[in-house]
């Protein structure tokens, strides 16, 4: 069986018919066929031809335009330079071409250039009308490139598993407006401009996006809003639904400290009956997840736990460990954060993308992977989806864990104290 490009793996699967916009790039002599390309990645791409949906006197006169313009003609093809621009409807993309194209109009209001394959995304995806990328070839990250629209065509693949995890919480994302090179800023309050599907919810006078579809997803990627930061308790509950360790080096030639630091965890968790999960911070360390929606407790109550861990490891550990709160006096030591675990605090979501060279990610892991070979760098925009389509998500389990033993350990903490 022929695969079938990730386009169509993520849309509707009741879908039968497709439309996306191209340019044209030459002619095929023999069989009369227009051939056409789209730009993905930065790059023009030859994507099949059609002649079908066309009338006579309109291939014809396509095919003088052709020959006019022609940039080579060499054995049975002619090409040109991009230019021309016609809309097409299309059954599927196999191996990177159009199956069973039609001609349905030339899109002379089109620039070639927005021929995109994040547009022709948009353009297939059942999100809110009001949904549009505008400029996507602009820079994003430079090292490895990456445009506005390979950056929306990320957000649109990895939606069913990021979309988990923001939905039911407020959301705070940075925006970088002209890429990661440019200035940057914290965005709390949804813009007066939102459009009307956007829904929010006010909290301590601030009118958080509580972004839980793909439409309001991708409305943020055209803001080039590229980390998304959330709260540990969801929408109208002062209680949290997880508890999180920060593992935070003093540098990433460090990172081997966050690895063990986790493993040392892990082996914790294990010993009390607890689910964790690790994820990559995107940036140069660790995070640990443990979910407790079904173990409603305070904040009060989980930081008896969190501050038990975390001065346990440094007690057994105190070459390498710390939870000195001043950066200056940690020396080259990793910084287990359990502070940053509380009300009005946030953590980056995960999958999130950071607004930092190397265009990594926040990724959630196995624990089998938290070992010397990890390196972060390997978790980018471009490895995400094939490992995902390889491996499976490793945190798909991550809502159904209870953790109930953590309330008892609590308990037992207390009456120690």
């Amino acid at each position: 069986m022929k695969k079938t490009t990730a386009f169509l793996e993520h849309l509707s699967k009741t879908k039968t018919k497709f439309i996306g916009s191209f340019f044209i790039t030459g002619f095929i002599k023999e069989s009369y066929q227009i051939t056409i390309g789209i730009r993905r990645n930065n790059e023009i791409i030859n994507i099949g031809s059609f002649s079908n949906g066309l009338e006579e006197k309109e291939k014809n006169a396509l095919v003088e335009i052709i020959m006019r313009n022609k940039k080579s003609d060499r054995g049975s093809s002619i090409t040109i330079d991009p230019g021309i621009c016609v809309e097409l409807q299309f059954n599927n993309i196999i191996k990177d071409k159009l199956q069973e194209p039609k001609f349905l109009r030339f899109r002379t209001d089109m620039h070639w250039e927005n021929c995109t394959w994040g547009q022709l995304i948009l353009d297939n995806t059942d999100i809110h009308k009001d949904v549009n990328m505008t400029n996507p070839n602009k820079p994003v990250w430079e090292d490895p490139f990456v445009n506005k629209e390979q950056f929306i065509s990320y957000l649109h693949e990895i939606s069913p598993y990021i979309l988990p995890f923001l939905a039911g919480k407020i959301l705070t994302v940075i925006r970088y407006p002209h890429g990661i090179r440019g200035e940057a800023f914290y965005q709390k309050n949804s813009p007066e401009y939102a459009p009307n599907f956007i829904q929010t919810y006010e909290e301590e006078g601030i009118n958080y996006i509580h972004c839980k579809d793909k439409s309001t997803l991708l409305w943020l990627g055209n803001q080039l809003a590229l980390e998304y930061h959330i709260p540990f308790h969801p929408i109208g509950s002062s209680y949290p639904s997880e508890i999180v360790f920060d593992l935070d080096p003093p540098s990433v030639e460090y990172f081997e400290l966050a690895v063990k630091a986790a493993n040392e965890m892990h082996k914790l968790f294990e010993k009390f009956n607890i689910t964790s999960f690790p994820k990559l911070s995107g940036n140069k360390g660790l995070q640990i997840h443990i979910p407790i929606l079904h173990s409603p407790m305070s904040y009060e109550d989980t930081r008896v736990f969190t501050s038990f861990i975390a001065k346990y490891l440094v007690e057994t550990h105190p070459e390498d460990f710390t939870i000195e709160r001043m950066k200056k006096n940690r020396g080259n030591k990793l910084y287990i954060d359990y502070v940053q675990h509380w009300y009005g605090k946030t953590i980056i979501s995960p999958y999130s993308t950071r607004g930092k060279e190397g265009a990594k990610v926040a990724a959630p892991l196995f624990w089998k992977e938290v070992n010397k070979s990890l390196e972060p760098s390997d978790f980018n925009i471009f490895s995400i989806m094939p490992r995902i389509k390889k491996l499976g998500c490793p945190w798909k389990e991550y809502f159904d864990q209870e953790n109930s033993s953590i309330r008892e350990i609590i308990d037992s903490l207390k009456k120690q104290k």
